[in-house]
């Protein structure tokens, strides 16, 4: 019953991250200010400038060297403590090919960055925040196959909470930075995290397949 549940949950999240992903897309192509932007941006504009050296520090936790560390991390653990090739390459081309996307994505939509000074530099257009997106990807994909190995609940959840709030501040950190609007961010955890759940589903029927074999 409680993993019924569980399945329910996640695929009603997954549905809602489609309808966010798409209403969020369609919002930033009309290229005009958006009033979530201006209202998210004029908060995180209070946090003190003393806590910026802990959010450059966290945001490179999504730069291509920090993504690259943690997903090699990730492999190791699969590799070495599980054997589960499968999940590796759902793990892999899960981030490999959402980074694809999210580039494709940008291309597409080509939203300017923020009219801000940049703490932190930029190169690509601005929307989906991939930090959000690839941080929603490979960390929750991370936690998932933690979880798996967890027989308590409580640590369960507490490795979960944990998780949540480090993605959380990842995509706080990019617009703290001032290199995202605010519907960077939720565009990209929206779309990171159907990517993930598609690569999970693909992941769990590639073992059911093997098991029969």
């Amino acid at each position: 019953m409680e993993r019924k549940n569980g399945f329910k949950l996640s695929f009603i999240m997954f549905c809602l991250s489609i309808v966010v992903s798409v209403l969020t897309i369609m919002e930033v192509r009309k290229d005009k200010p958006l009033w979530l932007d201006e209202k998210i941006t004029a908060l995180f504009s209070n946090v003190p400038e003393a806590f910026h050296p802990f959010f450059i520090q966290l945001t490179a936790m999504g730069d291509k060297k920090g993504i690259g560390l943690v997903a090699l991390l990730v492999l190791a653990y699969l590799l070495i403590r599980k054997k589960d090739f499968t999940g590796m390459g759902a793990f892999a081309l899960a981030i490999a090919l959402g980074n694809e996307l999210s580039k494709w994505i940008k291309d597409t939509v080509a939203r300017p960055r923020p009219e801000l000074e940049h703490l932190v530099p930029v190169s690509s257009y601005s929307f989906p925040s991939g930090h959000a997106m690839l941080g929603m990807i490979l960390y929750f994909f991370t936690v998932y196959f933690i979880t798996m190995d967890l027989k308590s609940k409580k640590a369960k959840k507490i490795t979960a909470a944990v998780f949540i709030i480090f993605i959380l501040l990842l995509g706080a950190s990019r617009i703290i930075l001032q290199v995202h609007f605010p519907t960077d961010v939720i565009g990209g955890y929206a779309l990171g995290y159907a990517w993930v759940y598609l690569w999970i589903l693909l992941y769990n029927y590639s073992k059911k397949i093997a098991f029969k074999k």
